[in-house]
């Protein structure tokens, strides 16, 4: 009669361990999923921001280029000197700011793929408590 309660109990252990980590895998899952979303969208973002500060950064150095051709006259050259110079800081700026927006979204990714991964161990966890609970051949605990 003993070993039918012990047997019992480790069911119901087993079982209450299966829920948990269902749960866990649920609620993993869900927060995987969220991040992943966010950071695909920040992703996106910073990617259309660094290609548009590429591109002024371009135009600027073209700018200054011009500026230095020798057809160009002395103030009009001065005056496209200036402000490539300054059209290229501020490109400059917002092209390291994209790339870190960018290099953010990424490891954003890398921490869904984690919570990811740990989902997937908690349903293998909450499986294989369900074989133990159902397995009629389980070794007993001593």
């Amino acid at each position: 009669m003993p070993d039918e309660a012990d047997e019992l109990i480790l069911k119901m252990q087993h079982l209450e361990a299966q829920a948990r980590a269902e749960e866990q895998a649920r609620a993993g899952k869900a927060r995987a999923d969220r991040l992943k979303s966010k950071a695909q969208k920040m992703a996106f973002e910073a990617q259309e921001e660094v290609s548009a500060a590429e591109a002024a950064l371009k135009v600027a150095e073209e700018k200054q280029a011009k500026a230095r051709d020798p057809a160009t006259s002395p103030l009009d050259a001065a005056d496209l000197l200036v402000q490539g110079k300054a059209d290229a800081q501020e490109a400059h700026t917002r092209l390291v700011k994209g790339r870190a927006r960018l290099n953010f979204a990424l490891d954003q990714m890398d921490e869904a793929e984690r919570k990811d991964w740990e989902a997937l161990q908690a349903e293998a966890r909450a499986e294989a408590h369900g074989q133990m609970a159902d397995d009629p051949l389980f070794d007993k605990q001593p």
